[in-house]
């Protein structure tokens, strides 16, 4: 077998896995294991905040249907937060349910972002610490690069950038794949097409110091990445701790560049992600006060 065909071989599902919807066709694809009490509430705690939304913004004399695309955009805020602190931290799902409710917090007083900006994010983090035991595939690649490239013309120009970046990030960290190189040069290719300069980067200081304090709480996360225990869903194998930090780091990097170049403007739609930073970096202390990462 050459060098460049063993550049990743983990792709083998073991016995007994079974991908389901859209999982099937998507190398970074997780399906939703309802068996698991976490998943559980997550989606009943979706489902309860957007009725309850509904109802609010009804009350208020909103219509109806701008009510329900309200609603739906803090209910998938919410779950977008708890999906983001499963990669971010493994082992303890509970931080994404702190995440999910400072979500809702945040859109209250800042209104909803765009959630496009958190689908991105989701694969892009799954890409680089491969939690669901596969490689990106075709239709991972296109959702990644499309999505970049659509927020890119929005004036949003950092986005196809970070996504080049984490595929060269991707090809050089352990057990990378060759071929992320070339789809990082289709990804900064995008940038031909960006729109500069259409967005103010202007950031308060309100703004500033929450991003500071969610820095502050994940931090540590990046040093107890060396004992995780997480598994990839389809290949069963341990995560790779080297993959994960990678990831974190990326993600830290990630909010500074976001935040520092488009400025108060990308700030509600990275809540969901400051969120799960903060969540994750809550239970992490709550962790380690009882002994519970070493």
């Amino acid at each position: 077998m050459s060098k460049k065909m063993n550049k990743y071989a983990g792709d083998q599902p073991v016995a007994g896995y079974d991908p389901t919807g859209l999982s099937q066709y998507l190398g970074l694809g997780r399906p939703i294991d309802f068996d698991q009490k976490g998943n559980k509430l997550a989606m009943m705690c979706a489902i309860f905040i957007s009725v309850a939304v509904t109802l609010w913004k009804c009350s208020t004399g909103m219509d109806s249907t701008n009510a329900v695309v309200s609603a739906l955009g803090y209910a998938l805020g919410f779950l977008f937060s708890y999906m983001l602190a499963a990669e971010l931290d493994p082992d303890r799902y509970l931080g994404g349910f702190i995440g999910g409710g400072l979500t809702l917090v945040a859109y209250y007083f800042m209104g909803e972002g765009n959630i496009l900006v958190m689908l991105w994010l989701l694969f892009i983090l799954r890409m680089l610490n491969r939690s669901s035991g596969d490689r990106h595939r075709i239709i991972d690649n296109v959702l990644m690069i499309g999505s970049a490239a659509w927020l890119g013309l929005g004036g949003y120009w950092v986005f196809p950038l970070l996504t080049g970046a984490a595929y060269i990030l991707e090809s050089q960290i352990q057990a990378g794949y060759f071929r992320s190189l070339y789809l990082a040069g289709i990804s900064l290719a995008c940038l031909i097409f960006a729109k500069y300069g259409t967005i103010e980067n202007v950031l308060s200081m309100s703004n500033i110091i929450i991003m500071a304090v969610a820095f502050i709480l994940f931090l540590p996360e990046i040093r107890c990445a060396d004992f995780v225990k997480a598994k990839g869903d389809k290949n069963g194998k341990r995560l790779l701790p080297k993959r994960l930090q990678t990831m974190q780091g990326y993600f830290l990097m990630m909010l500074f560049t976001l935040t520092f170049m488009h400025g108060n403007a990308i700030i509600p739609s990275l809540m969901p992600a400051v969120a799960a930073a903060a969540g994750c970096g809550i239970m992490l202390v709550v962790a380690l006060v009882n002994h519970e990462v070493y």
